[in-house]
């Protein structure tokens, strides 16, 4: 232990008071202000802080309050493609050029695959259905289209600069066992038809497929209506113009709910005018057991 020292007289005493509080007068108003600038730090950094300023947030992304007039989409950038799927829906790529080549896959060592007439061709118009999309080595972008040709599930590749392109919000499910057709659109079921399908001999190909075009036929076996479909008959590959599959109206109502055609899928007359108000060249059709 230390001697004690002799006390002081009052005035040094005083003194010595007055030190001590000046002392800790500094201590606690430096202790404050550091507390005030913690708190301020924590409150300016909390992301569940509505009143914090969004010019203060800096990397920090900052959810709003319900019912406030802010809003902030932390959603990355978006292509064409991405948005027509994030929305339920689909994209199609139409030629933009007097012939479209399509190839077997992106650069480099891309091969040619088909040349495409702007103007389509009788059955088969020049809008495809976008099915991927991609970018190659030198910046460009790329489409992946499904192809209307043998074998059925066949898909090329298109350069984006050379289509131009548009969503749609519909696409059609048909279910051969339940002899149904669903329309979807943006991923709700719209409506349902009752269909006629492919017999044990010749049946209507299951697979993803779209429309290829829409016509007015000469013959009433096929009802009011034809929409072309990108599928063709796995069965009849020496049918005329190579045995490609339709959904079509027909001028006898009691095949409806039958397996009786070569393949096509058939709907009452009033049911493919109905159906075909809401079907652009390019729907997505898909054709299950």
């Amino acid at each position: 232990m230390t001697s004690t020292p002799p006390a002081p007289s009052r005035s040094r005493n005083e003194g010595a008071l007055v030190g001590v509080l000046r002392t800790t007068a500094k201590i606690s108003l430096g202790a404050a202000l550091l507390l005030l600038i913690m708190g301020l730090t924590i409150l300016r950094n909390d992301p569940v802080d509505s009143h914090a300023p969004l010019a203060d947030a800096g990397e920090t992304s900052l959810v709003p309050a319900i019912g406030s007039a802010a809003s902030v989409d932390t959603r990355p950038h978006l292509t064409a493609y991405q948005q027509a799927v994030a929305a339920g829906g689909s994209l199609t790529a139409s030629a933009a050029v007097g012939e479209l080549l399509i190839y077997d896959h992106m650069p480099p060592e891309s091969q040619i695959q088909l040349a495409f007439p702007q103007a389509g061709t009788k059955q088969i118009s020049s809008t495809f259905l976008v099915v991927g999309e991609g970018v190659d080595d030198k910046g460009r972008t790329w489409y992946q289209i499904r192809l209307p040709i043998r074998p059925n599930g066949s898909t090329g590749w298109v350069k984006a600069s050379d289509v131009t392109i548009a969503a749609i919000d519909y696409d059609i499910r048909i279910d051969l066992s339940e002899h149904r057709l669903d329309l979807y659109e943006r991923g709700q079921k719209k409506s349902s038809y009752p269909i006629g399908v492919g017999t044990g001999d010749t049946p209507t190909p299951p697979g993803d497929y779209y429309i290829t075009i829409k016509v007015i036929p000469k013959k009433s076996v096929y009802g009011a209506l034809v929409m072309m479909v990108s599928g063709f008959s796995e069965k009849l590959t020496n049918w005329p113009d190579g045995g490609q599959i339709g959904i079509h109206g027909t001028d006898d109502p009691s095949t409806i709910g039958q397996n009786i055609s070569h393949g096509c899928i058939r709907l009452h007359n009033e049911d493919i005018l109905d159906l075909s108000q809401y079907i652009a060249f390019g729907t997505p059709v898909s054709i299950q057991n």
